[in-house]
């Protein structure tokens, strides 16, 4: 997991071998925070980001007045901070941390804690809030890791929408969570694909109009 280099004055200084060793270890810190302590540990930071819509103040002051009871409101915070977030660095711990929150990842975990946080309801919040962001106007590549957010949290429901579409042969406009579904099959599909018709997706109308 470390690996011992040498520093300034020649000090031996330890690092992790690979960063996202780093980014699981700091989701199961912000996990187990919570469960053992009922304490979000994300909440300071949020007192430092500035909000794009009244949805988003409501949502935070909402949390902040329940204190954040539930593990969803901790996912919720984890999302709002790696969209707000420039350089993608937090993509990776959002992964594993809704995905420590998985009743089958509870069980590797007894032995750090005895009870759980995990429940239906709680995942079911936190997909639904990750499909409301996904249909806002994201950048392309916040909206991919949102649907890999998805997968981590057992939920293919978009994904599935499209591939449906895909296959009833049927030319409309795709929405902007359609589009990033349509993205994220492409570049998850094991099988190679020798032609992408782009006209498929657009109305004739939007094409002139482009």
């Amino acid at each position: 997991i470390f690996r011992e280099e040498f520093g300034l004055h020649q000090s031996k200084v330890y690092c992790f071998v690979h960063l996202s060793i780093q980014e699981h270890l700091a989701a199961l810190y912000v996990h187990l925070t919570f469960i053992k302590e009922k304490r979000n540990v994300l909440k300071q930071s949020l007192n430092h980001l500035f909000f794009d819509n009244d949805d988003d103040v409501i949502s935070y002051y909402s949390g902040y007045i329940k204190n954040f009871e539930t593990l969803s409101d901790v996912h919720r915070s984890a999302v709002y901070q790696t969209l707000k977030s420039q350089t993608g660095h937090l993509d990776l711990f959002l992964r594993f941390l809704l995905g420590l929150s998985l009743e089958s990842n509870q069980k590797l975990l007894h032995s750090l804690v005895t009870q759980t946080g995990s429940s239906s309801q709680n995942r079911d919040e936190t997909v639904q809030y990750i499909k409301k962001k996904i249909s806002e106007d994201l950048p392309p590549e916040k909206s991919i890791n949102l649907f890999h957010c998805l997968n981590e949290l057992g939920d293919d429901s978009l994904v599935e929408e499209i591939q449906q579409y895909l296959k009833s042969g049927t030319q409309s406009e795709l929405s902007p969570s359609q589009w990033s579904a349509l993205v994220f099959v492409l570049l998850t599909s094991a099988q190679d694909l020798e032609e992408f018709d782009l006209n498929k997706y657009f109305t004739p109308d939007k094409i002139r109009d482009e």
